[in-house]
């Protein structure tokens, strides 16, 4: 109230008394006020709800924006309200206003597909209005116009809120323009196939050409009768294939005496003595496919790793056989681990290029010093009197000891042999080779304040034999009875939490004793979870977290209804802020670039958008510095080609890694690929395993021998010029990230 009975005349005294008086009521009026506003906010988000939900009032037509404007303008006075408020009802405020806040989200998207689907609509009437003018010209240009902008409209569609409603508006809209584009895309893929085709013809390229053709052919031949502008489809195929030279198109090497050719276009019958070959091999029978283009040629024994050209109607195409047993060593990539004491068996089988058994010579080794052979498919290695073996059965079984003491990520380096003079032709890597020293006195675990390699570090850790290993290749053993466990926080674990936290990179401390009576706190989580508080103590900026991708979420604890200032090292002002909540932690997630290390740090601000003195400054209170780092690590090819001859069938090209701590930790799985590109954008991939090609992991990184390509395509069919890396697949480091290529391959 007002208290406006109170008199002029009254004494000064009973006027102040009325004052103070007056003071609680109208902050209580205040309150009053902000939380009427709020809640008319949340009121108006409901409205908004019921107005997109085709269980209230939406009809897919009308856009609902007196709604959406009330609700926007309602939380816009709310929010202004809250700046008035404490810190505690701002909170609270803030968690009132998430749900209208939400509704005015879904009404965008809401508003934004009606629109598109009005857009949808025009697309469909113009490819309508194009197929009755029965021109196929007018009707490919309507297609592509419909189809690149319906993929564009339909994201829209499919943002909208609601399963029911989401219906609504797709349904309204997608069956009718689908089953337009559906009725005319056989036609409309012919028409661009025989245009194509025409082009290349003309360009010379005579095998892209009869390519399209026989696709376009495909498509008439399993819808006869049934396309719209069928003849003139027919006649402009026909047309160009009568224009295509007849030619030999691709080789396909079977084994070393048979080969398959495409022809550009059909035949009606061919002899063995059409088709040439050099190098002193003769083709001694041929036999035409049911296609009339494919032709199985029989020859005369074609040697290995030699290129050879097939000559039919003037025309030519090479190719070349694989190298001996390329792609064909078979050997476990999975990392071995033993004490120092034991031995490591590993396997590896051969086979030809034709798949039969392999007992040829080959070369045994390891990459890095400190190992010694045992025995080779049993026999003692000291024993024999070269390091050249013979597989039996197309098998070898080597075993594997530590030469003295402690030693880790060496690997079995196995070449296979051909030709009086030994030429390599094909080399494959084992996992790597730990071999760990067993601690069994009492050890101190600390961490080295100058940043140096930790004691403490973890290496590698085998839950199920409970254990790990440090940064120096020390094997500590973990027991249930008897021993304490301790999370970062100095909450006790049992053997089972603390071995489930554990992983490499992170950094034990206490004291370990081989019996039992050890105390072991898990001082640093570099995986589990990034503990970033403002509380607690770091081992040093060295010891970075590994992101993949552009975020990284950073948590912490302080004191409840307290902002939180992060900081990169160096800024004065915080590029994040975030309150603690009412259980003491607080959680904020960051961009990162992950081309560019950077080092985060925090402290419990004074105030919101706070100017801070240099991290470290007299008075003012931060948290140790951590380290953030690029997840992807890079490669680079440093023999990017070695011949010179044109083609990459042959060479060997080694890439070795350019990112920090990777270079030896390189994992190819089965299978791993390579997709290269070239100047006229021809795409080639080569797959270990597949035509000669082999991929390997080196102790530096990779290596790639390049056999035939699994497949090629585009450009002008065949690589030439520099050649960039368009993807990798199949080759990771230890935290399971994809390779980067940062160079490409010439000179080959």
């Amino acid at each position: 109230m007002k208290k406006k009975a109170i008199k002029i005349a009254a004494s000064t005294a009973v006027a102040a008394s009325a004052f103070v008086a007056a003071a609680p009521a109208q902050q209580a009026d205040a309150a009053t006020n902000v939380n009427q506003i709020v809640t008319d906010a949340q009121n108006a988000g409901t409205v908004l709800k019921w107005a997109i939900s085709v269980e209230g009032s939406a009809n897919y037509v009308t856009r609902p924006y007196d709604q959406y404007n009330a609700a926007k303008k309602a939380i816009a006075a709310a929010e202004a309200a809250a700046k008035k408020a404490t810190a505690s009802e701002q909170l609270s405020i803030a968690a009132k206003l998430v749900e209208p806040k939400l509704q005015v989200k879904r009404a965008a998207a809401y508003i934004d597909a009606i629109t598109s689907s009005e857009k949808i609509k025009e697309l469909t009437a113009g490819l309508d209005a194009a197929i009755k003018t029965d021109d196929i010209e007018k009707v490919e240009k309507a297609y592509h116009t419909a189809t690149a902008e319906y993929r564009k409209q339909t994201i829209l569609l499919d943002r909208v809120y609601g399963q029911s409603t989401r219906d609504g508006i797709r349904d309204a809209v997608k069956p009718a323009i689908e089953k337009l584009v559906a009725s005319v895309k056989n036609e409309v893929t012919v028409n661009m196939l025989a245009k194509a085709a025409a082009a290349d013809v003309k360009a010379g390229k005579t095998a892209d050409a009869s390519k399209k053709i026989a696709e376009a052919q495909a498509i008439l031949d399993a819808n006869k009768g049934k396309l719209k502008w069928e003849t003139s489809l027919i006649k402009s195929v026909n047309d160009v294939l009568v224009s295509l030279p007849l030619a030999v198109s691709t080789v396909s090497y079977v084994d070393s005496k048979t080969i398959v050719v495409t022809l550009t276009k059909p035949v009606v019958a061919v002899a063995g003595s059409e088709f040439v070959l050099d190098n002193g091999a003769v083709v001694t029978k041929a036999e035409l496919a049911a296609d009339k283009k494919t032709v199985t040629l029989t020859t005369t024994a074609l040697e290995a790793a030699k290129k050879y050209t097939v000559t039919y109607n003037g025309s030519s195409v090479q190719f070349e056989t694989p190298a001996l047993g390329a792609g064909n060593i078979g050997v476990d990539a999975t990392a071995l681990h033993a004490e120092d004491d034991q031995t490591l068996a590993v396997t590896a089988s051969f086979k030809t290029a034709q798949g039969t058994t392999y007992n040829g010579p080959v070369k045994i080794s390891f990459t890095e010093t400190g190992y010694e052979f045992n025995t080779v498919n049993g026999i003692p290695y000291s024993s024999l009197t070269s390091d050249t073996v013979y597989p039996v059965n197309g098998q070898l079984v080597v075993t594997v000891k530590a030469a003295a003491g402690k030693v880790s990520d060496g690997k079995v380096k196995f070449e296979t042999l051909t030709g009086a003079s030994g030429t390599v032709t094909e080399t494959k890597y084992s996992g790597t080779l730990n071999f760990y020293e067993l601690v069994d006195t009492t050890a101190t675990l600390a961490a080295n304040p100058t940043g140096a390699e930790l004691a403490g570090t973890v290496k590698y850790v085998d839950s199920a034999n409970n254990y790990f290993v440090n940064s120096n290749n020390e094997k500590f053993v973990l027991k249930a009875a008897g021993n304490v466990y301790l999370d970062t926080n100095n909450t006790v674990l049992t053997l089972d939490a603390f071995k489930a936290k554990l992983t490499k990179g992170d950094v034990v401390t206490g004291t370990y004793i081989s019996g039992t009576g050890s105390t072991l706190k898990l001082a640093l989580d570099k995986v589990a979870g990034t503990d970033f508080s403002v509380d607690q103590e770091y081992m040093g900026t060295t010891n970075a977290f590994r992101v993949e991708g552009n975020t990284v979420t950073l948590t912490g604890t302080g004191e409840a209804g307290k902002v939180v200032s992060i900081y990169t090292v160096g800024t004065l002002r915080p590029v994040a802020q975030t309150v603690v909540a009412s259980n003491g932690t607080w959680k904020q997630a960051l961009a990162v670039d992950p081309t560019v290390a950077v080092t985060f740090s925090a402290r419990q601000a004074a105030a919101v958008n706070e100017i801070a003195p240099d991290l470290g400054a007299a008075g003012y209170t931060f948290s140790t510095p951590l380290a953030v780092v690029a997840g992807k690590f890079k490669a680079e090819a440093v023999n990017p080609g070695t011949t010179g001859d044109g083609s990459l069938s042959g060479d060997v090209v080694t890439f070795n890694v350019t990112s920090p701590n990777d270079a030896d930790n390189v994992k190819v799985a089965s299978k791993a690929q390579i997709v290269l590109l070239d100047g006229d954008l021809t795409k080639a991939t080569y797959v270990d395993g597949v035509n000669g090609t082999s991929i390997s992991e080196t102790s530096t990184g990779f290596e790639i021998t390049f056999g035939a390509p699994s497949t090629i395509g585009g450009g002008d069919g065949k690589l030439s010029g520099a050649l960039t890396v368009n993807s990798a697949t199949g080759i990771t480091n230890e935290y399971g990230l994809k390779v980067n290529i940062t160079n490409s391959i010439s000179n080959y």
